[in-house]
C-alpha cells in the first residue's frame, strides 16, 4: 500500500481524456456517418469509462494508503503520549511506536521516514513539515500544527501529545458520525437515477412506440421513430451518471474525486438497463 503521486494522477486523467476523445474522433473519420451514428452511444458509453476508470482506480488506492494513515494517528499520538509519560524523548517515543507495533503500515512507514531524516540530522520540526508536505491529509495537518507550534512557542511536547490524543479521539468520532449521517444522502442518489431510468424504459416502451408512425395533430408529418427518442434519454442517463456520480462523492468523502466509482456505476447499471430492455439501434 502506497501513495499514489498528484503528478501521476493528473497524468492518467489527461491520458485517459485523450484516450476517449480517439474513441470518439477514430471512428467519426474512418466510418460512413450512418453507421457512426448507430454506434454513437456504445462509443459514448465506452469513452465514458475509459475517461473515468483509470483515474478512479488510482484514486482508491491513494485514498486507501491516506485512510490507513488517518485512521492509526490517534493511536499514534497515543502512544507517543504514553511512552513519555515515562520519560522517553519524542525520538524514543516515535521508535517504541513502531518496534511495539502500535500502528501499522503505511503509517509506520511513514514514521520511520521521520526517524530516518532525524538521524540524519534534520530537527524534529522540520521532520515534522516534510511528513505534513508528503501526506497531504487534514488530519495530519492538524497534528502537526498542534505540535510545531507548541515548539515554537516553547510548550512541553509531552503535554501537548495528551492533548491531542483526545483531540485526535473526537475528531476520528465526529468523522465517523458524519459518514453516518450522509450515507443517506448517497442512497437518494442512487434512487433518483433508478426512478429516472424506470420513467425513461416506460416512456419509451408504453408511450412512444405505440405511437410511433401516426400522424401528428392538424398535420399529415408523423412522429419520429421510438430510437430518437431512446438515444435522448440514453445520453441523458449518461450525463446523469456522471453528474450523480460526482455529487455522491462530494457528500460521502467531501471530494469531487471520490465521486468517479459512483459514477462508473451508476454507468454501468444505466447502460445494461438500456441494453436489455431498450435494445440500441444496431441491434433493431
Amino acid at each position: 500500500m502506497r501513495k499514489i503521486p498528484k503528478k501521476i494522477r493528473q497524468i492518467a486523467a489527461a491520458i485517459s481524456l485523450i484516450c476517449a476523445f480517439l474513441i470518439l474522433l477514430v471512428p467519426f473519420l474512418l466510418m460512413p456517418f450512418e453507421t457512426y451514428a448507430l454506434i454513437l452511444n456504445e462509443l459514448l458509453f465506452t469513452a465514458l469509462l475509459v475517461s473515468l476508470v483509470p483515474s478512479a482506480i488510482l484514486d482508491y488506492l491513494n485514498q486507501r494508503w491516506l485512510r490507513s494513515i488517518e485512521k492509526q494517528m490517534p493511536a499514534l499520538v497515543r502512544g507517543i503520549s504514553e511512552s513519555q509519560e515515562t520519560g522517553l524523548t519524542i525520538v524514543k517515543a516515535l521508535e517504541k511506536v513502531v518496534e511495539d507495533k502500535l500502528v501499522r503500515p503505511a503509517l509506520s512507514e511513514e514514521i520511520r521516514k521521520i526517524l530516518v531524516q532525524m538521524s540524519w540530522g534534520t530537527s524534529f520540526e522540520d521532520a515534522l513539515r516534510i511528513f505534513k508536505k508528503r501526506v497531504e491529509s487534514p488530519i495530519v495537518s492538524r497534528f502537526c500544527a498542534l505540535v510545531l507550534e507548541a515548539s515554537r512557542s516553547g510548550g512541553q511536547i509531552k503535554k501537548v501529545f495528551t492533548a491531542t490524543s483526545g483531540f485526535m479521539e473526537e475528531m476520528k468520532e465526529m468523522d465517523e458520525d458524519l459518514d453516518s449521517q450522509m450515507r443517506p444522502y448517497l442512497l437518494v442518489i442512487y434512487v433518483a437515477f433508478m426512478i429516472f431510468i424506470f420513467i425513461a424504459v416506460m416512456l419509451v416502451q408504453s408511450f412512444f412506440a405505440p405511437i410511433e408512425g401516426s400522424k401528428q395533430i392538424l398535420t399529415d408529418v408523423p412522429i419520429v421513430g421510438v430510437q430518437e427518442y431512446s438515444d435522448f434519454f440514453y445520453k441523458n442517463m449518461l450525463v446523469s451518471a456522471l453528474t450523480g456520480g460526482l455529487m455522491a462523492g462530494k457528500l460521502g468523502e467531501r471530494r469531487t474525486a471520490g465521486g468517479l466509482k459512483h459514477a462508473i456505476v451508476l454507468s454501468i447499471i444505466g447502460y445494461c438497463i438500456f441494453f436489455v430492455l431498450i435494445p440500441p439501434n444496431w441491434m433493431v
